[in-house]
């Protein structure tokens, strides 16, 4: 009875100030009047949940002060770009998960310096358009608002032509449609957009670029960011040969997934595993000794990190971005990761399908391999497993972080360096001279957790004491090296 009179008083409220039209648009606030308790068929309270996820922060309203983002979820962003002020801006565009960009009072996304986009994963400034006369109109914010329309101008300057919006961030109608008429009678009329509508085909109208096709677009060798309805169209998931995934089939979307800490005690944004439906599929890796076993998951192969929002980088021999892949399905053969692109797009089989190659799928875990060596086992894995090898993946991991002695040590010309990460982390190697001069960056990317070698090689530096430093997690470690020519 809570649920519907809340809803009584809702509706008296609305029409008195005349909002129930057709096609209205009521506001997110309105919403949580109904939806700000447990619903007795998910068990967890829909608004709380929903609150935590990234949807809302697409996009941030800021009045001379960051954004703010729920606990356990994204640590905002630190400054504004180099040389301006909080109150010179209107919006934050993200800041929930992989990066930040700009919106100015004037209506226009900053390009100025190096500073314009600051990126969450390792905390570096880059530029974004550097220079150019950007707006932040309708083909930007029709995917980062809700309620996006082409006419109008947010900024108050009609000739600006930048469109309108109801409400910044991707809010519950940004998904539901418009909830005039659901909130005029909640018990009878339903959100707008419902089922398979709501489930993928509308989830696919901001994931997917180019159009709802199986074309897949790419940049500098990594897939874009939110392709995920491109993806799955050219797997067999979603290529329409037979029961096909709808993006509600893994995900519950109103959970936090970016920020799996932030959930709800015991709720799961994955609220279908890929073992559901693929039982007997376990891969389990053993040393040579037999002393150590790893049972993998299937998202660890078959949805590696191959897009790139934000940061992408060589990790070893390995590929990552910041992203996980749809496409599922991986290319055996042992062939570099640019076979896997034509042009400005990821390629396609005869059949209109796409794989990932292993330097993307194995070899960011395997990081010291080839993809000749994923090769031996990677057709054959679900039943052979890889037995008999070592490799960082596979040993037990570090008690904590760690920067080992270089080895040898004094050296001519080379020697190795050595580092323990207890964790999967962003590391920063680099060497000096006594003076405090940079001299050398070794490593400046993410790694797999273990135990780690890096060969410095110097046959250009003179003879003398260096130091090598280790970055990671808010740690540094230091140690001296003697070069003796």
């Amino acid at each position: 009875m809570k649920i519907y009179h809340t809803a009584f008083i809702l509706l008296i409220l609305l029409s008195s100030i005349g909002w129930l039209t057709a096609q209205n648009y009521v506001g997110s606030n309105v919403c949580m009047g109904c939806h700000n308790n447990v619903n007795p068929n998910l068990n967890y309270n829909i608004w709380e949940e929903y609150s935590k996820s990234g949807h809302p922060y697409k996009l941030n309203a800021v009045s001379s002060a960051p954004p703010t983002y729920p606990a356990n979820t994204s640590p905002g962003v630190p400054d504004p770009p180099h040389g301006t002020t909080w109150s010179d801006f209107s919006y934050v565009i993200g800041g929930y998960g992989w990066k930040a960009r700009w919106v100015k009072t004037d209506g226009k996304i900053f390009t100025a310096n190096d500073s314009a986009q600051y990126n969450l994963e390792n905390g570096s400034w880059v530029a974004y358009h550097l220079g150019e006369d950007k707006a932040y109109n309708y083909g930007c914010f029709q995917c980062h608002t809700t309620g996006a329309d082409p006419s109008g101008s947010w900024n108050g300057v009609p000739a600006d032509s930048l469109g309108t919006f109801s409400e910044p961030g991707v809010r519950c109608e940004g998904c539901h449609g418009p909830g005039g008429n659901h909130i005029g009678n909640p018990t009878t009329v339903s959100p707008p957009i419902q089922g398979d509508s709501l489930t993928f085909a509308n989830c696919g109208e901001c994931h997917q670029r180019g159009g709802k096709t199986n074309a897949i677009p790419a940049s500098g060798l990594y897939i874009k960011h939110h392709e995920q309805f491109n993806e799955m169209k050219a797997s067999k998931h979603g290529d329409g040969s037979g029961p096909d995934l709808t993006c509600a089939s893994c995900h519950d979307l109103h959970i936090p997934g970016r920020y799996p800490q932030a959930a709800g005690t015991g709720l799961n944004a994955i609220k279908t595993e890929c073992a559901s439906c693929h039982p007997g599929h376990d891969i389990t890796i053993t040393n040579a000794t037999g002393t150590f076993t790893k049972n993998i998951n299937c998202e660890d192969c078959h949805m590696p990190n191959a897009s790139k929002s934000a940061i992408g980088m060589q990790v070893g021999n390995g590929w990552r971005g910041d992203v996980a892949t749809h496409i599922w399905a991986i290319n055996t053969d042992a062939v570099p990761r640019d076979s896997m692109f034509s042009g400005d797009f990821v390629r396609l089989d005869g059949d209109g399908l796409a794989a990932v190659t292993m330097d993307f799928s194995c070899l960011q875990c395997h990081t010291t391999q080839t993809v000749s060596w994923a090769a031996l086992f990677a057709e054959d894995i679900h039943t052979n497993g890889i037995v008999g090898i070592e490799d960082p993946v596979t040993a037990a991991l570090p008690a904590q972080y760690e920067l080992l002695g270089n080895y040898p040590n004094p050296f001519n010309p080379s020697t190795t360096i050595e580092f323990n990460l207890p964790k999967a982390s962003n590391i920063r190697l680099t060497i000096y001279n006594m003076v405090g001069q940079e001299v050398a960056v070794l490593m400046d990317n993410f790694m797999p957790a273990g135990n780690h070698k890096v060969k410095f090689k110097a046959e250009e530096l003179p003879s003398g004491m260096y130091l090598y430093r280790l970055e990671t997690a808010g740690k540094s470690f230091a140690r001296k090296m003697l070069l003796m020519k």
